[in-house]
């Protein structure tokens, strides 16, 4: 077993999707030591991880972090090549500050009873196992074009103080759509999961292959069915305004080796400029 260095990763892109290893982000990490055609497999933290080729020619783990990772922090990846070698990189991940909203609002609207918090529980594990799948009969572009076009009410990562108490990050991108307005699949995949949660309301969450998802909340009403295949462009639903929410919006996540990531990486610069306000 060999370990190569440490690699600091600011600057490595490939055609599809721009490196971004911080809490929240998309590192890419080139795999040293591969001469061959056939990619490796790769794992982070027992879960195998997707690989591309970089415009170098060198293989790379695209592996999502979680917001709760800390700056600073040192990943390990190990992958096993078609030689028969295992090889273990590393990297560290780098800082990232997200907005702070403090609110202050009636107690009461928090407050859920035993039944509810029973049913958010479940419902979070149920996606938590979706997410962390990898499949490898399919598998969708890094490069996604937008489900639609409307400005951004609130961004991936804002950390809100509710009463004082620190709540969990926003783990999305909200989008101020009117209602029914069409939700179009960013690329292609497959219907994983659809239904109806108590925070999300009803959703659908796209499995796009070798662990990566996106997840579209708070939908009018559903366009698809178990299991269905969906190209670009597909209207998997409608903009709504149900689960937790005070209005119309579409709520828009990314996931990949179970992380949730900003959704914002997936699509270049040139389409996020279309969702300004």
């Amino acid at each position: 077993m060999r370990f190569t260095l440490l690699i600091f990763l600011w600057f490595v892109s490939t055609a599809a999707i721009d490196n971004a290893s911080y809490a929240g982000g998309v590192a890419i990490v080139p795999l040293l030591g591969v001469s061959s055609e056939q990619p490796p497999i790769a794992f982070m933290e027992d879960r195998r991880v997707r690989i591309e080729k970089l415009p170098s020619g060198e293989w790379a783990a695209i592996v999502g972090i979680a917001l709760g990772a800390k700056p600073k922090e040192t990943k390990y990846i190990g992958y096993h090549t078609i030689e028969g070698k295992t090889e273990i990189t590393s990297f560290r991940i780098g800082e990232k500050s997200y907005p702070t909203q403090r609110l202050t609002i009636d107690a009461r609207m928090e407050a859920l009873d035993e039944k509810t918090i029973a049913r958010v529980v479940k419902e979070r594990q149920i996606v938590k196992e979706a997410i962390g799948k990898f499949s490898e009969d399919i598998r969708g572009d890094l490069q996604m074009s937008l489900p639609l076009i409307a400005p951004i009410s609130s961004r991936f990562g804002l950390r809100r103080i509710i009463n004082k108490t620190p709540r969990n990050p926003h783990g999305g991108t909200d989008l101020a759509a009117p209602k029914n307005t069409p939700i179009k699949a960013p690329s292609g995949g497959y219907v994983a999961l659809f239904g109806e949660h108590f925070y999300c309301g009803r959703f659908v969450l796209l499995n796009h292959g070798e662990g990566l998802f996106t997840l579209y909340c708070h939908l009018e009403k559903h366009n698809v069915s178990d299991g269905k295949r969906v190209k670009t462009g597909d209207v998997i639903g409608y903009v709504g305004a149900t689960g937790r929410v005070t209005g119309a919006h579409l709520h828009w996540s990314a996931a990949l080796n179970g992380a949730w990531f900003d959704p914002l990486l997936l699509v270049g610069s040139e389409n996020v400029a279309k969702l300004a306000p």
